[in-house]
């Protein structure tokens, strides 16, 4: 009876220590991962860190769970951007220490100073917009006045176009008439004197 037992408490010795030596080559693995990203200028990812793309310029980026719910700059385009939190996870979940806080709240005004001195920005380039955007409208409303005189005008020489042609034409036609009347005058008076000088 007494072999059982120690077979059992081989066994046992035996499992730990192949469970132990496989923590430890995960342990290891992990730690070789984690050195042969950061020699090639990778992050490390951990299982706990949110992943997320930046809704600006699509990079992606990773941070600590305790940064879910906290505005911070995208390190790619420098935008101000909302952590998701997971889901099932919910901010009074975090163990974040009071000083912990206090850096995030001062993150955070400085992130909302910023933001509101780009509004300001924008609002101000808003106006210059508008302002051009009136004074090319009023030039459109001139230009579009100039454009019907011009029409009106093109339309008038039409018009005097045509009573031109039809009073040239009217001319032409008296001066034919004229010339022809005083050519046929001057044959049948050329006919009456041949008849006299017969006589």
């Amino acid at each position: 009876m007494a072999e059982p037992e120690e077979n059992n408490e081989e066994f046992e010795a035996t499992a730990a220590t192949e469970v132990a030596n496989e923590n430890a080559a995960a342990v290891d693995e992990e730690s070789l991962a984690e050195a042969d990203a950061e020699e090639e200028g990778g992050t490390v990812i951990r299982d706990t860190d949110i992943v997320f793309d930046c809704p600006h310029c699509g990079h992606n980026l990773a941070i600590d769970y305790r940064g879910a719910g906290l505005q911070i700059e995208c390190v790619n385009c420098g935008e101000s951007v909302l952590v998701p939190i997971p889901d099932g996870m919910k901010i009074d979940d975090l163990d974040i220490e009071p000083g912990e806080i206090l850096k995030q709240l001062f993150a955070a005004r400085r992130n909302l100073q910023r933001a509101e001195a780009r509004i300001a920005e924008l609002e101000l380039e808003l106006r210059g917009v508008t302002m051009r955007s009136d004074s090319l409208r009023a030039l459109l409303e001139s230009f579009a006045i100039q454009l019907e005189e011009l029409k009106e005008l093109s339309r008038n020489e039409v018009k005097l176009r045509d009573k031109s042609a039809a009073l040239i034409g009217r001319l032409a036609g008296d001066i034919s008439a004229t010339i022809g009347d005083t050519a046929h005058s001057e044959m049948l008076n050329g006919v009456d004197g041949t008849v006299l000088d017969a006589e």
